[in-house]
């Protein structure tokens, strides 16, 4: 494996024999003692953050997975199930690893995975996903004393609050890092 001494944002650590995908990444500096790198890592095994601080120019062990393409199959309560474009596999990843992304995943939907020593370690997110509102209620002409939203409920299940004019059927942007909704899709 390659070792850096750079470690960044999105990037995959292996420390302890843990395989880590690094969050966010800051800079302490620190006068004559050098720097500290502040790094916030998710934890592939178990789904868990946490904060790790190294001095500047230590050497890390870099893991460089292969990226597949697969669709997604269902889930149940304790893991997501993706199907290998290639080989027809199922290919079975913890709901930790996965985390809140689950909601936004549609049923035969394209997603790539990320494998490292024939073992899927993450799913690649997109910062953004379309989807179709299935269930809205109308608007109540008047409500709008505070900010003019309302809960649907999209194709996958997840419920998000969106402007009024949101109808059903309609399909929507929404953002998966926040959980929000970011826009609606011309057709």
């Amino acid at each position: 494996m390659p070792l850096t001494d750079q470690p960044s944002k999105d990037m995959y650590l292996e420390i302890d024999g843990k395989i880590f995908y690094v969050l966010e990444r800051k800079l302490k500096t620190q006068g004559r003692q050098g720097g500290l790198i502040i790094l916030k890592m998710k934890a592939l095994d178990t789904g868990a953050s946490s904060t790790q601080t190294i001095k500047a120019g230590t050497k890390m062990e870099q893991i460089i997975p292969e990226t597949k393409e697969a669709q997604y199959l269902y889930s149940d309560d304790d893991n997501v199930f993706f199907m290998d474009s290639e080989s027809f596999e199922t290919l079975t990843i913890s709901k930790a690893v996965v985390g809140n992304y689950v909601n936004f995943l549609k049923e035969g939907g394209k997603n790539l995975v990320m494998i490292h020593e024939e073992k899927v370690i993450s799913v690649r997110q997109n910062p953004t996903v379309e989807l179709k509102v299935t269930e809205s209620v109308d608007a109540v002409k008047g409500n709008t004393a505070n900010a003019a939203t309302k809960t649907v409920t999209l194709e996958t299940g997840y419920k998000v609050n969106v402007p009024l004019f949101v109808k059903t059927g309609d399909m929507i942007t929404v953002n998966t890092e926040r959980g929000e909704y970011s826009g609606r899709v011309n057709q």
